[in-house]
């Protein structure tokens, strides 16, 4: 089954991706300035001597002052925008250009003698991304070539030097600006790299380096990969992946009879995919499912554990352990090891005969864990909610925020999510009040700011900002929540201003 079409994409972040394959016809520029070649003016011929002994005098053939570079177009959507393709003498810094046009996927360019490295805008003013030719191409522009570095080649007189190939599209840190151009800034600098839903229009957007929008996808809810030249999808109870540099859409789980859904990146382990799925019989009911892996290929497709979970699996820093729950009870999923219990007694918590714990979430370091936990532990025995903290090196737990919800449970709790310098932690509260509140405590309980109506808590990559999710109280539709931010150490609340109904789901680029 086939997919809609893509057609923007990132990103990002230190990003790499599968080579670029032509899109179209083959289509070459010719050379936009005006090259001379030289040559070795004629003169007259001598008289030949008569002597067989002397060989004719040879005339010299002409030398030719330029190199030849040829190469592919690549860009990452379904059509190849026009586009000028500049050529930066490393030595000198003057730069030759080459027009390509829509649809182009070769070039050829002669160039004086020198060293080069070779990078590209298109014409179309909204679009702020630029291609480049760089160490991730040479390397062939796979998930391990992580250098996006523009690399330098040499021009010689009369030879052809060719894969100068424009086709890494997603490290802009590592781009000069267009020749001749300033570099404008977007309406949305402040919250650039977000990734997020425009779900009226069934999309997914990105806010590009320069603080404009572009349209990664045209599904809602596409999760870029960490390199960024992929998406991951949940599509129709299965899991699809899709390649945005040749548009490849691949079903991962055709024939599982399972149902899977919630997919998620692993960035510590890019070669494996965290999902929750359920037998295709049961179908999903109340639950996220069973914790499940699988590599990117759609190989080696496990079940982590046939008991259904409170939340989705949560995978850590150190690329090898998955923490999950199975309703009441912790476990820890070992790459190398398999499964293991998290018994909370070896951390000092007394756990009550009602115990319950889930919603795992690991620190950036991997050094701590925080759960949901319930239990009778309320100063008469009655239940309680609270947010524990267990550091895994010291073998503690700190409690830092208990409550009695209200009208019993009050529903398990999404994760706590960490601010990326470790220091802080975002979570809701239902059950607590009336309605959901968000707070935001430092991780060691001394400080707490509450943020009134919230949910799905997103903190930026360095960690001065947070997004969230503000239900409308008039409007009784999810699609009119308001997506808002706050800065920290303000933490005043702002309204994005992005369509109604656009929801957040990551950040990504540089």
């Amino acid at each position: 089954m086939m997919g809609k079409k893509w057609f923007l994409t990132v990103i990002f972040l230190g990003l790499i991706f599968s080579a670029c394959a032509p899109l179209g016809g083959t289509l070459e520029v010719g050379i936009i300035s005006e090259i001379q070649e030289t040559s070795v003016p004629s003169s007259p011929t001598p008289e030949q001597p008569t002597s067989s002994l002397v060989e004719p005098t040879q005339t010299p053939e002409s030398v030719p002052s330029t190199g030849t570079v040829t190469g592919k177009i690549c860009y990452p959507s379904e059509f190849i925008p026009s586009m000028t393709v500049h050529f930066q003498n490393n030595e000198t810094d003057t730069v030759s250009h080459l027009q390509i046009a829509e649809n182009q996927t070769s070039y050829t360019m002669e160039l004086e003698p020198g060293d080069y490295f070779a990078f590209a805008y298109p014409e179309e003013q909204s679009i702020s991304l630029g291609g480049m030719y760089s160490e991730a191409v040479a390397c062939g522009l796979t998930a391990e070539c992580t250098d996006h570095t523009l690399l330098v080649f040499t021009v010689t007189p009369g030879e052809t030097i060719g894969g100068i190939d424009i086709c890494d599209w997603y490290a802009q840190d590592q781009l000069p600006p267009p020749p001749g151009q300033a570099v404008q800034e977007g309406p949305y600098q402040d919250i650039a790299g977000l990734v997020y839903s425009d779900i009226p229009a069934e999309e997914t957007w990105w806010i590009d380096p320069n603080g404009f929008p572009q349209r990664l996808y045209t599904e809602r809810d596409a999760k870029p990969s960490p390199t960024g030249d992929r998406v991951l999808l949940d599509r129709d109870d299965s899991i699809w992946l899709v390649d945005l540099i040749n548009g490849d859409e691949t079903n991962l789980t055709p024939d599982t009879n399972r149902l899977e859904g919630s997919s998620q990146w692993w960035p510590a382990n890019p070669g494996v995919i965290v999902f929750n799925s359920v037998d295709a019989q049961d179908g999903w009911m109340m639950s996220p499912g069973q914790a499940s892996i699988m590599l990117q290929d759609g190989s080696n497709y496990q079940v982590l554990d046939e008991s259904s979970s409170f939340w989705h699996p949560d995978p850590s820093p150190d690329g090898n352990t998955i923490a999950y729950d199975t309703g009441s009870a912790a476990w820890l999923y070992r790459m190398d090891s398999g499964k293991e219990a998290f018994d909370v007694t070896d951390y000092g918590l007394d756990a009550p005969e009602d115990f319950k714990i889930g919603s795992p979430s690991w620190s950036p370091d991997g050094m701590k864990l925080a759960w949901w936990v319930g239990g009778s532990f309320g100063p008469n025995g009655e239940w309680n909610m609270a947010l524990a903290v267990f550091d895994l090196k010291a073998m503690t737990v700190n409690f830092i925020h208990q409550y009695q919800p209200m009208g019993g449970s009050g529903g398990w709790k999404p994760p706590a999510q960490w601010s990326p310098d470790g220091q802080w932690l975002a979570f809701t509260t239902q059950g607590q009040g009336r309605i959901p509140e968000l707070l935001v405590m430092r991780v060691d309980g001394s400080e707490t700011i509450t943020l009134g109506s919230g949910a799905e808590p997103l903190w930026g990559p360095d960690s001065s900002k947070l997004i969230f999710l503000r239900p409308d109280p008039q409007a009784g539709s999810y699609l009119e929540d308001q997506l808002i931010m706050v800065e920290r150490d303000v933490w005043q609340p702002i309204e994005i201003d992005l369509p109604r109904g656009s929801r957040h789901i990551q950040w990504a680029g540089p």
